[in-house]
């Protein structure tokens, strides 16, 4: 972590300097690489302070310590600054919004891809890792990037020659629908 410090009518000693290094280590680890710090120390009357602030991505983390001696305040500002790094990562891991897996929708096969039943005029792989009568989509070519009506499923399914296309309705469901080669198109309960 790059890390500026400054003395307000102080100067910063060796073990102030390590103090900070150590502090702003643990700090880093939570904020990751690419932070900045400024820490400031500064005496007023029989105070002495010690202000930390950490610059990270997209979060600002900043400590104020106050105490008789230095180290103290350093101590007391960085304890304050890795908290709030520390309450900021929570939020963020408990904020990300994330979607029902396709696996708990649909079985899967190995490599992550999804096994959908067909018919068994299919022919069976030549690697022989599906079992018989399971057809094997790979999940980013026949997935919806967004919610769609079913008309626009249809269009999009038959747009793009596929045989099975995995979609979310407008009511965020999971629909799938299945094109057989005369032309129909049948929607699969997927519930």
């Amino acid at each position: 972590m790059d890390a500026e410090l400054t003395g307000r009518k102080v100067k910063v000693t060796k073990d102030l300097r390590m103090l900070a290094d150590e502090g702003l280590a643990r700090i880093e680890k939570i904020v990751g690489r690419g932070a900045s710090a400024h820490v400031i120390f500064s005496l007023e009357k029989k105070a002495a302070i010690a202000e930390v602030t950490v610059h990270a991505r997209q979060h600002q983390a900043v400590g104020l310590g106050e105490a008789p001696d230095l180290k103290i305040a350093l101590k007391t500002a960085l304890e304050k600054a890795e908290k709030q790094a520390l309450r900021r990562k929570k939020s963020r891991l408990e904020k990300k919004r994330q979607g029902k897996p396709i696996g708990a929708v649909l079985p899967t096969v190995e490599n992550g891809e999804v096994a959908v039943q067909t018919s068994a005029r299919r022919k069976a792989p030549a690697n022989g890792k599906a079992a018989a009568g399971l057809h094997i989509v790979s999940t980013p070519e026949s997935m919806a990037s967004r919610w769609m009506t079913l008309e626009e499923a249809v269009k999009e399914a038959e747009s793009g020659n596929r045989d099975v296309f995995v979609f979310r309705d407008l009511a965020g469901d999971v629909k799938v629908l299945h094109c057989a080669g005369d032309g129909i198109v049948r929607l699969i309960d997927v519930s």
